[in-house]
């Protein structure tokens, strides 16, 4: 408020016709908090669809908030669900420097959501972070400086010279000082209209609750006012200037929708413990958001993935079950695209073996059971390069194939074709000429 009350003392207002023309990117660190059991996580949609949402509620201070890094998630009850103290430790531990740190929780302290200036992060409920909230848009207005526009009445009614008048004498001294946004004794969450009011002078007035900066109800609120817009600004290039320290994040134009590939539309009998899922790669994607669901219409997710790759494996799904799957395409400045068509697959009763690796973090085998001269992908994520072989192997140990391999660190597929062979058994074994990995694979014909 020392900082605001300065800002406003000496504000000159701008012409509007000169306003905006210049964007301003704030890198955000998100935190996504579950219980200790990593149960409860905010939704990967409803988080990007409300980053759109609230770049278009920010849209004429030119701000632009993305994502900077990876998405941190965090396994602690007493975060999920926190009283102040708690939430001071969950920020304290966990904010990474110059970034707008958010936590998403299911309770932050009985609130919807706040600012902390003293840890310097925002905490939000999960269930007023869905589309179509302003929420997020409301606290970070608190981190750029801006107060309630019933500033004052937090604790009980204010003295007389201090509550905003009708006749706006005192506009810019009491209350949240700016002179575009008029009384507002309301607060508590409230619906438009409103109840009517009246200021010491005795005038009648009902507060404007299209502010976002107000505590009427999400669907009343929509935009900042010009004052409110022009602190902000100034907060960004004053004490929060290292904001703008990063490098610009590069738009890139994602034209293509992804689409799914594997498992087929309506493929029944799949391995509840092994799933393997693949879509096509789309140009300048850095990474894409699949979703698996219990529902056609997507609103009951099994499982919610943020992944680099155009592929993933599954492994906990239920037995004789239904699942859709669609995935989208995702960059810093890119969480608004659409999604692609959904596939649904089945599970069956029976379980694959999916092996604990000795030489990877982990690898398998897609399909399996595979058919005789058909091509299988054999998945992996190494921790390190190497060359080495592959051998197929028999029932009998008698070898049918070798190849020469080159792992690549990081996650990435072998594509081997099979040749033709006798319906049974078979073991595919890799070797990086220190340890052996040994898969079972099923051939049908």
């Amino acid at each position: 408020m020392i900082w605001l009350r300065n800002f406003q003392s000496n504000y000159i207002p701008q012409d509007p016709g000169l306003r905006g023309g210049t964007t301003y990117y704030i890198p955000m660190k998100v935190h996504i908090v579950g219980n200790d059991d990593g149960i409860g996580y905010y939704n990967h949609t409803y988080l990007y669809t409300s980053i759109c949402e609230l770049n278009e509620h920010f849209a004429e201070t030119g701000f632009i908030f993305y994502i900077y890094g990876e998405l941190d998630y965090i396994d602690n009850s007493d975060f999920y669900e926190h009283d102040w103290f708690d939430g001071e430790d969950m920020m304290d531990e966990n904010n990474v420097d110059d970034l707008l740190n958010v936590y998403f929780v299911a309770d932050p302290a009985g609130n919807c959501g706040y600012y902390s200036p003293s840890d310097n992060g925002v905490a939000v409920a999960k269930s007023c972070a869905m589309p179509g909230g302003t929420t997020i848009a409301h606290e970070f207005g608190h981190f750029f400086s801006l107060p309630h526009t019933f500033y004052g009445w937090e604790y009980g009614i204010p003295d007389d010279e201090d509550q905003e008048w009708v006749n706006g004498v005192n506009c810019n001294s009491a209350a949240d000082g700016f002179c575009d946004t008029p009384p507002d004794y309301l607060d508590y969450r409230w619906n438009c209209p409103g109840p009517l009011q009246t200021d010491p002078n005795g005038e009648t007035f009902y507060s404007d609750g299209t502010f976002y900066m107000s505590y009427s109800n999400d669907a009343c609120t929509d935009k900042f006012s010009i004052e409110q817009q022009d602190a902000m600004i100034a907060n960004l290039l004053g004490p929060r200037n290292n904001m703008l320290d990063f490098p610009t994040p590069v738009y890139v134009d994602l034209t293509e929708v992804p689409m799914p590939v594997v498992p087929l539309n309506e493929a029944v009998d799949l391995f509840p413990n092994y799933v393997y899922l693949e879509w096509t790669p789309v140009e300048n994607a850095t990474e894409y958001h699949l979703q698996i669901s219990y529902s056609s219409g997507f609103s009951a997710i099994a499982h919610d993935v943020v992944t680099t790759n155009n592929f993933y494996e599954e492994k906990n799904l239920q037995i004789d079950k239904k699942y859709y799957w669609r995935v989208r395409p995702l960059a810093p400045l890119n969480t608004c695209e659409a999604a692609s068509l959904a596939f649904n697959f089945t599970t069956g009763s029976e379980l694959t073996a999916v092996q604990e690796s000795e030489i990877f973090n982990y690898f398998s085998v897609y399909p399996n059971p595979a058919f005789s001269g058909s091509a299988i992908d054999i998945t992996y994520h190494a921790e390190e390069s190497f060359s080495g072989n592959m051998h197929l192997l028999d029932i009998t140990g008698k070898v049918v194939l070798i190849e020469n391999i080159t792992v690549i660190a990081g996650s990435d597929k072998i594509q081997l074709n099979l040749p033709e062979l006798s319906e049974g058994i078979y073991f595919i074994q890799l070797n990086n000429g220190n340890k052996t990995d040994v898969l079972k694979l099923m051939i049908n014909n």
